[in-house]
């Protein structure tokens, strides 16, 4: 089978989260999906791996359907690996506070990578005012 989408994570869950909750979350995922999950009663978390060929429609449908299931048993935001059609990216799941607090982080992420590359151009451009000021 031809991989175009894979979602894997690890979330933290509640302490009345059972090893059935993840069953019936893995049963509602596997068609078309495979799906592996593993469940730690010691950290309360919940390991997911959805992959497969699926369609767009599938792999939104896979997304919502995590989506819902976290609102419902996540004790904390997640950050989830996404692959799709070779691209990576990540999603978010879990409280929604806590989704939102992940979000804002990842853009001032994304902020400050721009601004460490255009402070790498300025001081590009002092050492080639320097080199050209010598000679």
């Amino acid at each position: 089978m031809s991989i175009a989408y894979e979602i894997r994570g690890a979330l933290p869950v509640r302490a009345d989260f059972r090893r059935t909750h993840a069953r019936q979350l893995a049963e509602t995922l596997a068609n078309p999906a495979d799906v592996y999950f593993a469940t730690d009663a010691v950290t309360q978390s919940l390991v997911l791996r959805v992959r497969g060929a699926l369609s767009d429609d599938e792999q939104k449908s896979v997304e919502d359907t995590l989506r819902q299931f976290s609102r419902r048993w996540a004790i904390a935001g997640a950050i989830f690996s996404r692959q799709r059609y070779g691209h990576h990216s990540f999603v978010l799941f879990g409280v929604t506070p806590h989704v939102s607090l992940l979000d804002e982080l990842a853009q001032l992420r994304v902020q400050f990578d721009v601004l460490l590359a255009r402070q790498a151009e300025v001081l590009e451009q002092f050492a080639t005012a320097e080199q050209q000021s010598v000679t």
